[in-house]
């Protein structure tokens, strides 16, 4: 009886047992259910869009950025293909075991040469930007031969996240031409990133960052597109998921400059590497810019190099001492010197205090006394009137001119036809204006220094000592003054054009000053500039050409005591209806007509197809 009861109660046990067990697994098996619904069901969109954020991958297609051609349609700067190698963050093993094994495979691959390939800073910089940035590749490798990218795809099973890009790069096939005139193009950086005007712009994005490529950035750049891959568990691009939609770019518009190629070539072949000098060439009926030089040149493909090359490469220009990143032609400020003459004597025609037959009381016996100071000229010239004094550019001539006419009326006409303080708006960035100094202007300026103005300072300024010009103010001066038709903004933008060749914009010639004199003026003017190359005492004569009436003005710039001469000279040609002006300047190298006019006349010669003897 006792045993029977004790076999019951195990039983019970036993039951009581599996019931436990099946109730446990049954509760097991409703929270999978549970789990399942809310997976299936509830969180169906989430999942589905996680489980392609893993397979597909938004790519990012970058519009090809616009040409630059000179104004006959060669190319000047143009796009080359750009492999890069990069860490794709989403697509990076997560275990940080995983990811420290493809950081130190990516370090034991090595080139043909035997030499690692890739640097332990440049890859952990990039191992680290990839915790915050997921949403575009981290390219830790630039500019990479087809070789070197071989060697990574060899490895490719092995390295998941690491992908290779094809981008584009800035190419300026002719090196150091007209380098100041193009600028360049390099990452955005930080800084700019936070200004009002690049909202829209990302880091890695590469923009114009001097001449025209910053001024017509917006217009190179084109619109980007995009498009939706398949990717394999190491991140690499499978195919296109058909079905879905993509967005092609649109290419960023080419731009037609006013530059002639043969003239700019000819331009620097005319001024050494070795000097520091610019030269500006332009029409003056419409203000287009035929040839510019600043010299020393640098060469913009170092900033489309990698980025150890391309830091090598800036700080060699950066550290320079002759400063070739400056454009002397739009932002070197200098004395006008004798050129300034063909200002004061215009001065004086227009307000009737000078004329082709005045002579002043005291001619030229090599200086001036004026009170207890006695300024010197270069030269022993005699009695002479206006037209003399400006071919043989006499400074004593000058100096009564100038006491005669007064600074008001001088710095007047000289902002009529383009000097001045006011900027005349060129199409690249960096223009810095001129200075035309009067008793208040020279007052404020020199206040630190406890400099007043006398009327003495008039002597210096008379001769262009004092006040500051540009090379392209200079051009824009002589070339208006022989049109007598106003002064046209100087520009580069002949043309946009889309990528099928249709004109999007053209640029239509504007004045910006009235440049307009009285007929009498014009003729003396015309008449001394003549006289100053083609008479056989003229300062200029240097710069004649068969055939061609050219009229100019030489100048010598102080500008340290004990050194040479700035080397100056402005020319126009044909004299009697001008179709090119050209100024040069060559730093502490001499006087103009000796130095500066055999420079424009290469520049000349090549302009009217004339063939050196």
């Amino acid at each position: 009886m006792r045993s029977s009861v004790n076999d019951n109660e195990i039983q019970q046990r036993k039951n009581w047992n599996v019931l436990v067990y099946l109730t446990g697994v049954a509760l097991v098996f409703m929270v999978l259910l549970l789990r399942l619904f809310f997976v299936q069901y509830v969180h169906y969109d989430e999942n589905v869009q996680r489980s392609d954020n893993n397979r597909l991958r938004k790519v990012d297609l970058i519009a090809n950025r616009g040409f630059i051609y000179d104004r006959n349609g060669e190319v000047l700067v143009r796009n080359r293909p750009s492999y890069q190698i990069a860490l794709q963050a989403t697509s990076l093993p997560r275990k940080k075991e995983a990811r420290d094994s493809v950081f130190n495979r990516l370090l034991q691959i090595k080139d043909k040469s035997g030499e690692r390939l890739f640097d332990s800073l440049s890859l952990d910089t990039a191992f680290q930007r990839t915790r915050w940035i997921k949403n575009r590749p981290i390219r830790f490798f630039e500019d990479a031969t087809p070789e070197q990218v071989a060697v990574v795809e060899e490895h490719s099973s092995e390295l998941p996240g690491v992908v290779t890009l094809i981008e584009s790069r800035r190419d300026y096939p002719y090196g150091t031409l007209a380098s100041h005139v193009l600028g360049y193009t390099s990452e955005i950086s930080e800084e700019q990133l936070k200004l009002p005007e690049f909202q829209g712009y990302s880091q890695g994005d590469r923009i114009g960052q001097k001449g025209l490529e910053q001024y017509y950035d917006k217009e190179f750049r084109g619109k980007d597109g995009v498009k939706l891959v398949e990717v394999n568990a190491s991140g690499r691009e499978v195919g296109i998921v058909d079905g879905v939609d993509g967005q092609d770019p649109v290419p960023g518009l080419h731009l037609v400059s006013t530059l002639d190629l043969k003239l700019q070539k000819v331009a620097e072949a005319a001024i050494p590497d070795s000097a520091r000098g610019a030269l500006v060439a332009l029409d003056p009926r419409t203000g287009e810019i035929l040839a510019m030089v600043s010299s020393p040149r640098l060469d913009p493909n170092i900033f489309s190099l990698k980025r150890r090359e391309r830091n090598k490469g800036w700080a060699h220009v950066a550290l320079d001492s002759m400063r070739p990143l400056t454009n002397r032609a739009i932002s070197g400020t200098y004395p006008p010197a004798s050129v300034f003459k063909l200002v004061t004597a215009g001065a004086g025609l227009e307000n009737g205090l000078l004329s082709e037959y005045k002579y002043y009381p005291k001619a030229c016996t090599g200086g001036y006394q004026y009170g207890s100071r006695y300024q010197k000229c270069w030269g022993t010239h005699g009695n002479l009137n206006v037209v003399h004094a400006l071919r043989l550019s006499c400074d004593v001539f000058f100096y009564q001119a100038g006491l005669d006419i007064d600074m008001e009326r001088i710095n007047e006409f000289g902002r009529r036809f383009g000097l001045g303080e006011e900027l005349l708006g060129v199409d690249i960035p960096g223009e810095r204006p001129g200075w035309l100094p009067d008793s208040i202007s020279f007052n404020k300026r020199n206040k630190r220094n406890g400099w007043r103005w006398a009327r003495g300072l008039i002597l210096n300024l008379s001769i262009g000592q004092g006040q500051i010009v540009t090379p392209l103010q200079q051009a824009v001066l002589v070339g208006s003054l022989a049109t007598n038709k106003g002064v046209y903004r100087p520009h580069f933008m002949k043309e946009l054009r889309d990528e099928q060749g249709n004109v999007v914009k053209r640029y239509e010639p504007e004045i910006i000053r009235s440049g307009r004199m009285k007929e009498s003026t014009h003729r003396v003017l015309m008449h001394a500039m003549d006289s100053v190359v083609n008479h056989p005492g003229g300062t200029g004569k240097r710069g004649a050409l068969p055939g061609i009436r050219v009229g100019a003005k030489t100048g010598s710039g102080e500008w340290k005591r004990g050194h040479k001469t700035h080397a100056w000279y402005a020319a126009v040609a044909p004299l009697e209806n001008p179709e090119i002006a050209v100024a040069v300047i060559m730093e502490a190298a001499g006087g103009g007509g000796a130095v500066s006019a055999p420079i424009a006349k290469k520049v000349l010669m090549e302009y009217f197809h004339i063939e050196a003897p």
